[in-house]
């Protein structure tokens, strides 16, 4: 969200046909498929684990840092059937490997730049069981990556395929859990946005700004993938709806920006200090045998001690801090206990007082995801959501940004999904006046 933004493009009429005919087939009527509580086998027994924090454990692109060592299906969740007993041997010895690969195709009115979006990513990752393989129990290895390929005409994040075109080290860290998996502790190579002011939910959506969330500290993650630092970051349950957990990392912004292909290691390149992040959540029905309904609620706060340019004269000053409260609620289920069906609301918020050195010093986002809204398609999810922000007073003018989305996730199979996407942006990159509409597909496959 840099810079002016001018000029419009002219509509696709292509892409709209596209959507509208994927919804036409998405509603038409389909063979019941059984419901994801039904079907999933998983090892984990906390139903919070898995549909709320852990629903597509096959993908990596979608897998979340605590649901890394899940056991899923490779024979359901997977295109790749012929090897899938393999895979299944694999992990009975602690070796799990996962890919996808998503691509999308977007066309708009109004964004500066004109033209359509191609982009897609290739996600790849191994986890490395080691009290399977040697006998560290609690024990684990991490290792992510990703390439893309893409076209960007547009200086907005419509896409999560919005990334310059290249190969990438995301993540690369050991994890050890001790009192029966109560508490984590985990270093390396850490993403700290996969486990700070972040929800579930937000995986429904294609929009950065959605998919992200918006962090207050700096601009909205350019793009989610990248953010790696070298860290260290400890998670504990106090009992299964009670948890707490805090991080320190390094606050490098070429490491941030994925320099070096996500191998620029160093600690200082003309940074200082660190990032510290805390967090605590509630986390209702996630007892098990429960019968409320899933939610999550939290409370953060973080504190980065770099130096900061400002946004009005250019000196320099050092520290930035803020707070945040996110929650997500599912406010209607489908089905019995435990059904992963239903309508789920959710929302964060994001605040510093640092107003002359961050960019987006307060956000507001929120909306609905509705999984399994139709008896004939339970795997379908049709999601809203809205956000809003107002840029630092420090810039010249009154600068917001205004912005909604629609999906529909089509579930061909627990392996192929198809995703439409509808966009308002009204205020892009803070200039009053200018606004966009985007309508696009994405292709998600996992491997």
């Amino acid at each position: 969200m840099r810079g002016p933004a001018s000029t419009s493009a002219r509509p696709r009429q292509g892409a709209w046909c596209a959507v509208a005919g994927l919804l036409l087939v998405a509603l038409a009527p389909a063979a019941p498929l059984a419901d994801d509580a039904a079907v999933s086998d998983s090892a984990t027994d906390s139903y919070a684990a898995d549909v709320r924090r852990c629903p597509r454990p096959a993908d990596p692109r979608r897998d979340h840092m605590e649901c890394r060592l899940n056991w899923f299906d490779a024979t359901l969740e997977t295109l790749t059937e012929f090897w899938a007993g393999a895979r299944n041997d694999m992990g009975k010895i602690g070796v799990v490997p996962r890919a996808s690969v998503y691509g999308s195709f977007f066309a708009s009115a109004g964004l500066p730049g004109g033209g359509t979006l191609l982009g897609g990513t290739l996600s790849l990752s191994l986890t490395l069981d080691m009290g399977k393989l040697a006998g560290a129990r609690g024990l684990s290895f991490y290792v992510g990556g990703l390439g893309a390929l893409s076209k960007e005409p547009w200086p907005f994040p419509v896409s999560v395929n919005y990334v310059k075109s290249g190969a990438w080290l995301t993540e690369l860290y050991v994890q050890q859990a001790l009192f029966d998996g109560r508490l984590t502790l985990t270093a390396g190579r850490l993403q700290p946005a996969m486990s700070f002011a972040f929800l579930p939910v937000m995986l429904n959506y294609l929009s950065n700004l959605a998919y992200t969330g918006w962090l207050a500290f700096d601009e909205p993650p350019y793009p989610p993938q990248f953010r790696s630092q070298w860290g260290a970051q400890a998670a504990w349950t106090v009992d299964p709806e009670w948890q707490v957990a805090a991080g320190l990392f390094n606050n490098n912004p070429y490491a941030a920006a994925g320099a070096a292909h996500g191998f620029d290691w160093q600690f200082q390149e003309g940074n200082v200090g660190v990032l510290v992040m805390a967090q605590g959540a509630w986390l209702p029905g996630a007892r098990k045998g429960s019968g409320a309904l899933p939610g999550m609620y939290g409370l953060g706060g973080w504190y980065d001690g770099n130096r900061f340019a400002d946004l009005g004269t250019g000196a320099t000053s050092k520290g930035s801090y803020g707070l945040y409260a996110m929650a997500q609620q599912m406010v209607l289920r489908q089905g019995d206990p435990g059904s992963g069906r239903g309508l789920t609301a959710w929302a964060l918020f994001t605040w510093t007082p640092r107003v002359n050195v961050n960019l987006t010093p307060i956000g507001l986002e929120g909306g609905a995801s509705w999984h399994g809204f139709a008896e004939a398609r339970p795997r379908d999810t049709v999601s809203l959501a809205a956000y809003a922000g107002r840029y630092s007073p420090a810039l010249p003018g009154d600068h917001k940004i205004l912005g909604l989305e629609a999906t529909y996730d089509l579930s061909l199979t627990r392996a192929i999904s198809v995703i439409a996407d509808f966009q308002g942006i009204f205020g892009v990159n803070g200039v009053p006046g200018v606004n966009a509409f985007v309508a696009g597909l994405q292709l998600g496959l996992t491997l």
